[in-house]
């Protein structure tokens, strides 16, 4: 069970990398960046958050500075997003809302898969009974990369205004926690949260739902 479990957690890793560094490229482009933003991005977005968990845990360097098939994943699948939009830059640009749902997806699955995976990783580290701990190191996983790509493209982050973002990870992270103190096996309790998170950014991006903000003048 050990040795299966620790394949879920291999495949959500993976699974993270590719959606975020996905998301991470493909906003890259939007923004005008050149090869080497892309690509860098996408490495933020995908790897940003895993980082500053394990700094505000005392883990540092990150162990993300070290996972070398991580980074060149990344990379890869960065630079894979670039040559798409380069080679078919006319169908690219001109299937924008297309693009937009994408991202929106790709990145939807990578806050489930990673903000659940920060719950994991902080129980690993020993916290395993403060609640507010492992909420919030799953949420910073999960939405810590995109915070900082989001910083150095000048946009407002998502976690501040698209369709309730934190909200889902922290719904996502505390159905963890739950499902697990209600002894549910660890790959099903990961499973049906991640799929939890998924489900709520779907409904929101859908219904356009969003918390209440005060308008500008």
């Amino acid at each position: 069970m050990i040795a299966d479990f620790d394949d879920v957690i291999f495949v959500v890793d993976m699974a993270g990398i590719v959606a975020f560094s996905i998301s991470g490229a493909m906003i890259a482009i939007k923004e005008g960046t050149d090869l080497f933003g892309v690509i860098l991005l996408g490495l933020i977005t995908a790897m940003g958050g895993g980082v500053m968990r394990d700094t505000l845990l005392g883990l540092v360097p990150s162990s993300n500075f070290f996972n070398y098939p991580n980074i060149i994943l990344s990379v890869v699948t960065s630079l894979l997003v670039f040559v798409l939009a380069y080679r078919q830059r006319k169908y690219y640009l001109s299937h924008t809302r297309e693009i937009e749902n994408i991202t929106n997806i790709v990145d939807s699955l990578g806050l489930g898969l990673f903000s659940i995976y920060g719950v994991n990783m902080t129980m690993a580290a020993g916290y395993k009974t403060n609640l507010f701990l492992l909420v919030f190191m799953g949420v910073m996983t999960g939405a810590g990369g995109g915070l900082i790509r989001d910083v150095i493209v000048k946009r407002i982050p998502m976690i501040f205004s698209k369709h309730i973002y934190a909200i889902a990870s922290i719904i996502g992270c505390l159905t963890y926690i739950f499902l697990l103190r209600a002894s549910i096996e660890n790959g099903i309790a990961m499973s049906v949260s991640i799929m939890c998170v998924v489900f709520i950014r779907m409904v929101a991006t859908i219904k356009e739902l969003d918390l209440p903000k005060v308008e500008k003048l």
